[in-house]
Parts: structure tokens; C-alpha cells; sequence
């Protein structure tokens, strides 16, 4: 009975260890569609650490800090767009503890400045790092694939 109780507060105890890194960056990724979709720039800064680097797909949208990034969430959310942010794929590494990769595909439908939809792929490459205050991107990197060999003839 003894090593049975044992066992089970092993098991317990270890829970935490066992947590799925899948699961954990798609619900990050996913808040982060949700707040941007809805035009919560505040919900979006929040994914994010203090420190945190962000380098997204057009001519300087680079960003250091939550002062910067905030600026810069503020034109891709913006309400007026209609963003609908979709996360598409997303796959995930744990690095020990503490931090995730994660490579995701995003299919982002706005409308451009001529009020016309218009849809991107984007890729992203993320890390997230596990603070007291919950999952946080520490690196986001997004591009925007050039068009293959073939399409680009035509």
C-alpha cells in the first residue's frame, strides 16, 4: 500500500513536468489571435514580456519592449481593418522548463486602405518563456513567404 501511495504522489508531483508544450503554445497563440481580432492592443502587450523582441512582416515593424510593440499591435489590430486573425498550424518544442519554440502558420484577413479584404500567410517563429505571471512571448518573428519560382513566371 505503501509504494502504491508512494507512486501516486510521484505521479502528482511530476504533473507539471508532463504538461503538453503543444497544447500550451497553441493557447498562447490563440490569445494572442482572440485579443488582436477583437482590438485589445492592452490584451495583446500582455502576451508579452517587458524585454521582448518582435520583428513582423512589413519594412519596420520591429519592436523591443512593450512600449514599441504596443505601437506596433496597435496598426494590426486596429479595429477598422476587421483583422480576423486565424492560427492555422502550430507546432511546438520545449526547451526544458522554462521556455517553447513554437513554428505556427496564420492565414490574417484585413481590409487595406482601399476598404478591400485582402488575405496573407504568415509564418511565425516564437519563443515563449514560463514567468510567475504566465506564458510569455520573449521573440516573435513573423514574415510573409515570397511567391514559389513558378507563380512569380506567370
Amino acid at each position: 500500500m505503501r509504494n502504491w501511495t508512494a507512486t501516486m504522489l510521484m505521479f502528482a508531483l511530476a504533473a507539471p513536468a508532463f504538461a503538453d508544450p503543444a497544447a500550451t503554445a497553441r493557447a498562447h497563440d490563440e490569445a494572442f489571435g482572440k485579443a488582436c481580432n477583437a482590438g485589445d492592443v492592452k490584451g495583446v502587450v500582455a502576451l508579452y514580456t517587458d524585454d521582448a523582441v518582435v520583428i513582423w512582416p512589413g519594412a519596420g515593424e520591429e519592436a523591443k519592449g512593450k512600449a514599441q510593440i504596443e505601437k506596433l499591435a496597435a496598426g494590426l489590430c486596429d479595429p477598422k481593418t476587421q483583422l480576423k486573425a486565424v492560427l492555422k498550424s502550430s507546432e511546438a518544442v520545449a526547451y526544458g522548463d522554462s521556455h517553447i519554440g513554437i513554428t505556427g502558420h496564420w492565414e490574417l484577413t484585413q481590409n487595406g486602405p482601399d476598404g478591400k479584404p485582402t488575405t496573407s500567410q504568415i509564418r511565425a517563429t516564437e519563443v515563449i518563456v514560463k514567468t510567475p505571471a504566465g506564458w510569455r512571448y520573449v521573440s516573435d518573428h513573423a514574415s510573409i513567404g515570397l511567391p514559389s519560382p513558378e507563380a512569380a513566371k506567370k
